[in-house]
């Protein structure tokens, strides 16, 4: 373990708490080999945990150690659209909020001009569910509302021009730990610097921004953030030394 005690917390298997999930273990195992603890529980000797593993699991595991760079309340400032999004709106996809899904919205929409509008409940799409099941009017409110409720998302609705996808596939992520962003190519626009400048206020100590190089599209904790197959994972490790393990 490196002097200053810093460890990595990640989620466990369902079946083996003594072994790291599926979807994180090659990340973790990576990490581990260059150095840094790595376990799936917090560890008595360290002074220092960063989480990673899914939003589901943060609260609890905040709540029971104060050890963690994030607290829980800083990790939701990311999380939530409604949250972060009014400190950069001017820097992303033009957007409103609303609670309701209605008639209303769609007077909103049509008198901004849009042809589209891609609808976020605060923290969730529905595009896991099918492509376009987040875009009106390829779907109807009626369906998404009912989805939502089945999801039991919370939030108001995130009402987004619509983007279209070749725009959206120029999109990169980009990870702010410490302060300081981090990309393979080392290649920042000033859209996300300009961004991390306002966001680094809501104290958070690793974030991500996905962003193309003229617009922010989302922002996301780093506790569930993955690192996208693009970001190996011996880079995504040297990173978290060097800033958190050194």
């Amino acid at each position: 373990m490196f002097s200053n005690g810093f460890q990595l917390v990640y989620r466990a298997d369902d079946r083996d708490p003594n072994d790291f999930h599926l979807l994180w273990k090659e990340e973790a195992l990576t990490m581990r080999r260059m150095g840094i603890a790595v376990h799936t529980t917090p560890l008595a000797e360290s002074s220092l945990l960063m989480f990673r593993g899914g939003n589901d699991l943060v609260k609890a595991a905040y709540e029971q150690d104060v050890r963690y760079i994030n607290g829980y309340a800083q990790m939701v400032q990311y999380l939530k659209m409604s949250s972060y999004l009014p400190l950069i709106h001017d820097l992303s996809i033009p957007t409103f909020f609303t609670d309701e899904l209605d008639r209303e919205v769609i007077v909103e929409i049509e008198k901004r001009g849009w042809k589209k509008a891609f609808i976020k409940k605060d923290v969730k799409a529905l595009e896991h569910i099918e492509e376009g099941k987040s875009v009106w009017p390829l779907t109807a409110f009626e369906e998404m509302k009912r989805l939502y409720a089945e999801m039991q998302i919370e939030g108001p609705f995130a009402i987004r021009q619509f983007v279209e996808k070749e725009v959206i596939e120029e999109e990169e992520r980009y990870w702010v730990l410490n302060g300081n962003i981090y990309h393979r190519h080392n290649t920042v626009p000033d859209v996300v610097r300009e961004a991390a400048r306002r966001l680094n206020k809501l104290g958070s100590r690793y974030y991500t921004i996905d962003a193309t190089p003229q617009f922010v599209v989302e922002v996301n904790p780093g506790e569930s953030s993955d690192r996208h197959a693009v970001n190996s994972a011996e880079l995504f490790a040297s990173w978290i030394k060097k800033e958190f393990a050194s």
